[in-house]
């Protein structure tokens, strides 16, 4: 073996070694390193149905902050009468409008997940007032939920329909 080939030899051998020695402290470093992963929640049908449910108690005994909290921010609130009003003229509408609801129930309910977003479709029925008159109404509805980062189900978007 000459000179010339036990140099290249060495050469090789330290450039391997280098690598290996690269990749090793690459590996150490990983596992002295741990990735904070948490699990995101799964949603839940359940979930949703409580958050349904949440928001027609909130319609029988409304509140600002409540309401707020409910809704997303980008809410689109369609009515069967054809009046289609944002997060704002909708709480506003809830708190100062002809309607009190006494009662609200949402029988027939399906719901169906895709991801964080929910899909409700129901009846919604609801004992209520109108400018202090009795009223009862059955319509269809229905609603989009959305999940949002902090976990908490958000009505996103409503649209009712006559029956």
């Amino acid at each position: 073996m000459t000179i010339k080939n036990t140099m290249a030899i060495v050469f090789w051998a330290m450039a391997l070694l280098s690598l290996v020695s690269c990749g090793e402290g690459n590996q150490k470093k990983d596992r002295t390193t741990p990735k904070a992963e948490t699990a995101a929640p799964v949603p839940t049908v359940a979930d949703v149905e409580a958050a349904v449910s949440e928001f027609n108690r909130a319609l029988e005994n409304p509140g600002r902050e409540v309401l707020e909290r409910l809704c997303s921010e980008k809410l689109t609130y369609g009515h069967s009468s054809g009046l289609v009003q944002d997060r704002e003229a909708f709480i506003v509408d809830v708190l100062n409008g002809p309607f009190d609801f006494l009662e609200v129930t949402a029988p027939e309910q399906t719901i169906t997940l895709s991801g964080n977003t929910a899909v409700v479709r129901h009846i919604f029925q609801a004992s209520a007032t109108r400018d202090g008159e009795p009223l009862e109404i059955r319509i269809g509805n229905m609603q989009i939920y959305k999940l949002s980062d902090e976990g908490q189900w958000l009505l996103l978007a409503r649209q009712a329909y006559k029956l």
